[in-house]
């Protein structure tokens, strides 16, 4: 796996500028963050767990202090959480909420919808058909670009997009224009092998 000091490293080999260690730093945590956002991947898509204090036809969730680094929802479902002995399955996610902008909450009639949901600001809105109580979230996350947590499925299975990216940005700081252009190509033969097998989460 590859840590950050592995990338700055590699970056460093390609600069030959081991004395610009902020300016490394920072566009490695650019690039691994660009890499991310190059497209939606199914290895950034986490569910998460979500309950309120209790069961309402209207929930509130602040967000940030569930899935800090989210980038955009994928999917929400009801989770039924209630118990039968007799069945250890009975517990299970049923129904999809609708996810959709704020200015679509209400259909021709100008009456709310319901069993939807939306992003406004730092809060995820709930509007219920019947008062719930739990709910699974799916959402795309962001990776960890912090010096100390630093964490990215896309450093350790396609390094060298990052790298190049990191080495492009650095030569472009110090006025490389024309190595910059150089890794600019790389760059992008790298995201096009990223997404080409990264875009499906079942190959064929």
């Amino acid at each position: 796996m590859a840590d950050l000091a592995s990338i700055i490293a590699d970056v460093y080999t390609l600069t030959n500028r081991p004395d610009l260690i902020a300016e490394t730093l920072l566009a490695v945590k650019s690039a691994t963050l660009k890499a991310h956002q190059s497209d939606y991947y199914p290895k950034d898509l986490a569910e998460v767990s979500i309950q309120f204090a209790a069961a309402d036809y209207y929930q509130t969730l602040y967000y940030k202090s569930v899935v800090p680094r989210l980038r955009s929802l994928s999917y929400v479902r009801i989770f039924d959480n209630s118990y039968n002995t007799s069945d250890p399955y009975s517990q299970t996610a049923t129904d999809f909420l609708e996810i959709l902008n704020p200015n679509q909450v209400l259909d021709s009639y100008n009456t709310n919808k319901t069993n939807v949901c939306y992003l406004a600001g730092d809060s995820i809105e709930f509007r219920l058909y019947t008062q719930q109580q739990y709910f699974l979230l799916g959402a795309y996350l962001n990776p960890d670009v912090t010096s100390d947590g630093y964490s990215s499925w896309i450093a350790d299975e396609h390094p060298y997009l990052i790298v190049y990216e990191a080495a492009r940005v650095v030569f472009k700081t110090i006025g490389y224009d024309e190595q910059s252009s150089t890794y600019e190509k790389l760059v992008l033969e790298q995201l096009q092998l990223l997404r080409q097998n990264n875009i499906l989460a079942v190959g064929y």
